[in-house]
């Protein structure tokens, strides 16, 4: 491969892209390899009876036991149909009967999931002779107030969690762009929470100054939810997974939500967070492996937009194999230069002003994901080459350009961009995110 030309994974296959003259590639970055387990159904059994801090499950004398799994839906790429049986399983075998058993799906804003797309998602044997039920949000009868938190979040959870003698959260650990990392208890806030909470908790991580909180462990929003479902007072138990970048399961923590959840981020950190000594003027990332839709395709610009240097450029290979999903675009078309004009123009900490008045309708998800797109757009121009989304969607959501082909994006790069720029490479920064200089 020459200087200038980089090759991605993009679409099922390589993409050569032939950069401007004189562009320097300081570096191109991938996950660090990490093998998937060989045996998955044993991976998980062992995690249960050798957790951190809890009891194993085989120890638990869970005969008699309400329980409650929580599980994630199917926004979510952690693959349960590959292990639920085997959790439930090894429960039963634990003394627990199906009859005591009930799935929670941990919803947040989704919409509910049908029959077909549990099965899918866990596997029709794994829940036959078990109740399941998708979580409400909006449903006051659903949702019973526990209090506040110290930070102000008023907490109302799904009143089922109160039934259980023992509630198992079960999703997978990954990078985020608010929380930091997902997994733990977020199964539970917001998964399980009423909409005014999820709104209040979410805003923990919502400021002018610090809008990004990708890879870090203890962020105010996570924080707050352990507070909240603390509130609980019930025994809780995580099966989090953790995968690799081909979205393969390589490792199983189980125990105590707080400290096998960051025993799992310590793993995740190791896999995909990439140190580097300075900032570039250019990222070139791909959307691998969050290659489902819009909404997943996105945060690779969000993981790595901390990378670029002030009025840098964010050039995105979005696959979005589905389309736009379930992103809701405008109606009428807005100028990606205009908003970005007028963004510039307002200022860091008057972009959840500008938005409070152009959605005023805007809901929850809608409010915090239009804060963080916006302040990145703010700060970086973002051009964006998909095979897959409408070729209007650029111009009707205004957050970034789009082209019809690399080469179009690249003669537009070669315009904003430094004559001798500096660029990073991100082959899967779905889930690869930069650690700039001291940062943890």
């Amino acid at each position: 491969m020459s200087s200038q030309q980089v090759s991605i994974p993009f679409g099922g296959k390589m993409m050569t892209i032939t950069l401007p003259e004189h562009w320097k590639v300081k570096e191109i970055i991938s996950p660090r390899q990490y093998r998937a387990l060989e045996n998955v159904k044993r991976g998980v059994l062992q995690a249960m009876d050798d957790p951190i801090d809890a009891v194993p499950v085989k120890k638990m004398k869970l005969q008699g036991k309400k329980i409650t799994f929580v599980v994630d839906d199917i926004a979510r790429p952690t693959p349960l149909n590959l292990y639920f049986k085997d959790i439930v399983a090894h429960m039963v075998k634990s003394g627990a009967s199906k009859s005591d058993m009930r799935i929670l799906l941990a919803l947040g804003v989704h919409r509910p999931m049908t029959q077909e797309e549990v099965e899918g998602k866990l596997g029709k044997e794994a829940i036959r002779g078990i109740r399941w039920m998708n979580h409400d949000c909006h449903d006051e009868s659903m949702n019973l107030s526990l209090g506040k938190t110290s930070r102000g979040t008023p907490v109302s959870l799904n009143r089922h969690l109160l039934d259980a003698d023992l509630i198992v959260c079960v999703g997978a650990i990954e990078p985020h762009l608010l929380l930091g990392f997902g997994g733990g208890m977020k199964m539970l806030l917001p998964g399980t929470a009423h909409a005014d909470t999820i709104a209040r908790n979410h805003m923990q991580g919502v400021s002018p100054e610090m809008y990004n909180y990708v890879g870090v462990p203890e962020s105010p929003m996570r924080l707050d939810l352990e507070e909240a479902v603390g509130m609980l007072r019930r025994e809780i138990f995580i099966i989090n997974a953790v995968l690799n970048e081909n979205l393969e399961i390589c490792r199983f923590v189980c125990g105590h939500p707080i400290t096998a959840h960051r025993e799992g981020v310590r793993t995740v950190t190791g896999i995909n967070g990439i140190r580097l000594e300075c900032r570039a003027d250019v990222a070139i990332v791909a959307s691998n492996p969050m290659n489902v839709d819009l909404r997943q395709g996105m945060k690779c610009v969000g993981n790595v937009e901390r990378v670029v240097k002030d009025n840098g450029l964010v050039l995105a290979f979005l696959a979005c194999e589905q389309g736009v999903g379930d992103v809701a675009l405008p109606a009428k078309p807005v100028s990606h230069r205009v908003l970005r004009f007028i963004l510039r123009g307002l200022g860091k900490k008057r972009v959840l002003w500008f938005i409070d008045r152009v959605k005023k309708d805007a809901g929850i998800e809608e409010r915090f994901l239009a804060h963080f797109s916006m302040q990145v757009a703010r700060k970086n121009r973002i051009l964006v080459f998909s095979e897959k989304l409408p070729r209007d969607t650029g111009a009707r959501l205004g957050l970034f350009r789009q082209f019809d082909s690399p080469e179009e994006m690249m003669a537009a790069a070669a315009g904003y961009a430094p004559k001798r720029a500096t660029v990073y490479v991100f082959t899967h920064g779905g889930v690869t995110y930069p650690i700039i200089g001291m940062e943890r």
